[in-house]
């Protein structure tokens, strides 16, 4: 989803939760010509929205992902079962032939998923230069599916959102709001689980968030859906 998509989505949420009828009153950086500003304004909130890359490189890793895999469900005929293609986070990068990768799995599943039974397979085929696993369901969700692991080895991820949250481009957008009286809300969007963001969040301000921030809210939009969104700090200090 695209960012103001993502903030549209969180002012219906608040919306159905404690604040009926809240709306997008203003988009500041929409109007602001001459700097930038925050996402928008609405009612008592002041939302600023940002992407935080759960691991290093992502935004790259993503780049080749979709170059290789982006679209080659749609070319290939709909099977009655659900076909997942599984590959690890750093499988795919810049040194590849996409290209190749990318024919090399359509060959691949036109020829010999229909002949697969059901079950898990480990596959390294002519033209993809890593190994792969295969998961076959004729019970789930019909549909070919290309699904990368998330790394497992995360440990600069607070020192990387202590970074990102209290840099100038952030900060300095909220605090005219602040100081007008309004929610500052900053809305983070990841790849991670809410649990697992809220430890690194944690992790990244221990004793508090900036004095300028009012809220920390969350939302996974892995799969390009944003939802269960939550609130992962609120307030300066003495936070548990």
């Amino acid at each position: 989803m695209k960012a103001d998509e993502v903030v549209e989505a969180f002012i219906a949420h608040l919306g159905d939760n404690g604040y009926p009828g809240l709306r997008i009153d203003r988009r500041p950086d929409a109007e602001n010509r001459q700097s930038k500003d925050i996402d928008a304004i609405a009612g008592q909130f002041a939302i600023e929205h940002t992407f935080i890359s759960t691991f290093q490189e992502q935004k790259t890793q993503d780049d080749w992902f979709k170059k290789a895999m982006s679209g080659l469900e749609q070319e290939l005929p709909a099977p009655p079962y659900q076909l997942n293609i599984i590959s690890g986070f750093y499988d795919i990068h810049k040194r590849q032939d996409c290209q190749s990768i990318r024919n090399a799995f359509k060959t691949w599943i036109a020829k010999e998923a229909d002949q697969l039974a059901d079950g898990e397979y480990t596959r390294q085929l002519p033209g993809i230069p890593f190994q792969f696993r295969v998961e076959k369901l004729s019970n789930a969700t019909p549909g070919i599916f290309f699904i990368r692991h998330l790394p497992g080895n995360n440990d600069s991820l607070p020192l990387r959102i202590h970074e990102h949250l209290t840099s100038k481009e952030k900060i300095e957008k909220l605090i005219p709001y602040k100081k007008r009286g309004l929610t500052t809300i900053l809305l983070i969007e990841g790849l991670l689980s809410p649990n697992k963001m809220r430890a690194a969040i944690q992790g990244a301000f221990p004793d508090g968030l900036h004095p300028h921030l009012n809220e920390v809210w969350y939302v996974s939009t892995w799969g390009n859906e944003a939802d269960n969104f939550t609130k992962l700090r609120k307030c300066v200090a003495n936070q548990k």
